[in-house]
């Protein structure tokens, strides 16, 4: 018993230094029944708990598009949102991530050279870019919609924050890419981005 009890101890310890979430769970957003696996940890800064989505939000609103316009792509990768209709879309208790958020995340699990792995799902990223989501987070390739169409699926992610650039028609957002032939650094990279707000990308609600 005792030696059993001391493993845990010693597991919880690794497991929380490689930067594992500290718990997982679920919500359910009541407007229309859909159920998000959540991660929580300590904000370091400040000893508070933070929760994020570990899935995309998948809540149509105006300004929300499936992939290619195709709604069996909504049930894995979620919705796009032009940055207006991000800013509207998380369920009442949630809001749409904000760039300190995000960047927060990023070095919770090893900063922008590294938190990628941690961050990425397992599968789906092209030419073996995938990453161990050891976070939990889950962080899909899920493409992005242009002003002139889809583009990029498996290849790279991307995430709105609602923190406006200061540029008139910019707005904050972070992404991942799978790397690339002869570029596989990139695979474990996080990438902070202003983005024109008309585009669609996809988004993580944060616990209020």
């Amino acid at each position: 018993m005792i030696k059993q009890y001391i493993f845990t101890i010693l597991a919880t310890l690794f497991f929380t230094q490689a930067g594992i979430a500290q718990s997982t769970g679920t919500f359910t957003d009541s407007r229309d029944g859909q159920t998000y696996k959540t991660i929580s940890f300590k904000n370091a800064l400040t000893g508070t708990t933070v929760t994020w989505m570990a899935q995309n939000l998948n809540y149509k609103v105006q300004g929300s598009y499936a992939y290619d316009d195709k709604e069996s792509n909504r049930k894995e990768l979620g919705l796009l949102y032009t940055w207006e209709a991000a800013n509207k879309a998380c369920p009442n208790g949630w809001h749409l991530a904000t760039d300190s958020e995000w960047s927060m995340l990023v070095t919770k699990f090893g900063g922008t050279d590294k938190a990628g792995e941690a961050l990425k799902s397992v599968s789906g990223w092209k030419e073996d870019g995938n990453g161990t989501n050891s976070s939990g987070f889950n962080a899909l390739p899920a493409g992005i919609r242009r002003n002139n169409g889809y583009d990029v699926l498996g290849a790279m992610g991307f995430w709105w924050t609602s923190t406006p650039t200061g540029e008139e028609g910019k707005a904050w957002g972070w992404n991942f890419s799978y790397g690339g032939p002869g570029e596989k650094p990139l695979k474990t990279k996080a990438f902070r981005f202003d983005g024109p707000v008309s585009h669609a990308k996809s988004v993580r609600c944060v616990r209020d």
